[in-house]
């Protein structure tokens, strides 16, 4: 573990060297952000509560989980680069993992987007709509664990994805199809109570969800027993989905002398 802490620890650094690229985006997301925000409240048209949330905790929401969301690097277009032109081939005999090493470097650089995002939409969110009244700085700790469980399993379900390279070649396609899945049956853009009950039941218990709408739900409207509940399935998940990318490596690592190397 201390050799991935050491990778995560170098590209932290390194790309705390480029944290304009963080701020300009983060920036280009609040702008967003500022466009629901008045698309929300014109849909909440005077009424207090829609669905189970206030526009308060509405808008505190769609921080968090575009906060989680967009924090997601190009892993897809790293991991198909290397397969194609063969380098996968040069970091076989290094002393880490392929799959480990890659969630070090994205961990590293996800942290920064997000807490760049958050805290810049913060200031924002809190200028259009206020604080959280429910919120308490003891729940830090439970929102931390499944923020980064969430980063964990959003990691390993698209890293099934960029593996698939070693097949398709380029994969970029199951990436703009997975986004666009975590965009709505995930919950990043409208939490799952506004869907029709049938939709609503089976998004809630899908793996995506658990990306975005369960940790931001947790964020606006927290319960200890609804949190033990995500983060056992957040683990859980991240274990299929963490197997699933291994056993995938392993098929398609005997491929490589087709693909270069």
């Amino acid at each position: 573990m201390k050799k991935y802490f050491s990778i995560g620890k170098i590209n932290f650094l390194n790309n705390i060297q480029y944290s304009g690229e963080f701020f300009f985006k983060a920036i280009f997301i609040v702008l967003i952000l500022f466009i629901f925000t008045n698309i929300w409240k014109a849909a909440y048209a005077g009424q207090a509560v829609v669905a189970g949330f206030t526009i308060t905790m509405m808008i505190w929401y769609l921080l968090m989980t575009e906060s989680i969301v967009t924090s997601s690097p190009s892993l897809v277009k790293d991991v198909n680069k290397e397969i194609q032109s063969g380098e996968i081939a040069y970091q076989l005999n290094k002393p880490y993992g392929y799959i480990s090493y890659h969630l070090a470097k994205v961990m590293s650089y996800r942290l920064i987007g997000f807490i760049t995002t958050f805290v810049i939409g913060s200031f924002l969110v809190f200028f259009l709509v206020g604080g959280l009244d429910n919120f308490k700085p003891i729940l830090i700790p439970f929102l931390v664990i499944t923020i980064l469980l969430a980063l964990i399993l959003d990691f390993f379900m698209i890293m099934c994805l960029a593996l698939l390279a070693f097949w398709l070649e380029d994969t970029t396609s199951f990436k703009w199809i997975y986004d666009k899945i975590v965009f709505t049956l995930g919950g990043m853009l409208i939490p799952l109570e506004i869907f029709p009950k049938w939709l609503a039941s089976i998004s809630y218990v899908m793996p995506f969800s658990f990306v975005a709408y369960h940790p931001a739900k947790l964020f606006v409207n927290f319960d200890l027993m609804s949190f033990f509940n995500v983060v056992g399935m957040q683990i859980s998940y991240a274990i299929i989905f963490g197997v699933l990318a291994l056993m995938i490596y392993k098929m398609g690592i005997r491929r490589v002398n087709i693909n270069g190397g």
